[in-house]
């Protein structure tokens, strides 16, 4: 029997958790990457960066800087206050899979944060400010899945912001509990 510090045995586990971590969805493999860092992400990030060879930081930097140059989201729908602390409502950072139709085309992303108000969702597609949406997902401990329209308010190269049209009572409590409920 190969003791727990054997080096095949140590080689069969990452085997495994390789094979089990690259069968997961996209979504549930940013879950587990948040669960194993936590708020560690600067450090676990320098760490990739210091072990990159010369040339991968040099690419990384050109990307880093494209990035920073790119235009700055568009605003002229306002959602609420400007600052984040004049929010009107509390916004809750999340990953929650998102089905979506503009103008009868179906999109498939995420929703990456959420309040009663609306939510951004991830894409590199841009939609002008207005449009219509409807937007369909679950929450977490919701006992049915929400179908919920609303309008683009902005547009960045990262995704969208979704100003929701009214909301029936059970969703807009559904989401409030979500978003209050600690992490």
């Amino acid at each position: 029997m190969l003791s727990p510090d054997s080096p095949t045995n140590k080689y069969g586990s990452i085997t495994r958790l390789f094979s089990l971590i690259s069968g997961l969805p996209r979504d549930q493999q940013l879950i587990l990457l948040k669960q194993l860092i936590g708020d560690n992400v600067t450090s676990h990030l320098f760490k990739l960066i210091v072990e990159m060879s010369e040339d991968q930081q040099l690419i990384l930097l050109e990307q880093l800087g494209n990035f920073v140059e790119a235009e700055p989201a568009e605003r002229t729908l306002s959602l609420e206050g400007n600052e984040p602390s004049m929010r009107e409502n509390p916004r809750k950072p999340c990953l929650i899979n998102a089905n979506y139709q503009i103008r009868d085309r179906d999109f498939r992303s995420y929703i990456l944060d959420i309040s009663i108000g609306g939510v951004f969702v991830e894409t590199k597609s841009r939609f002008k400010l207005g449009e219509a949406v409807i937007l369909n997902f679950s929450l977490p401990d919701a006992p049915e899945p929400f179908s919920v329209r609303g309008i683009i308010a902005w547009s960045g190269p990262d995704g969208f912001g979704v100003k929701f049209d009214a909301l029936p009572s059970t969703q807009n409590k559904a989401i409030k509990t979500f978003v209050e409920k600690p992490e």
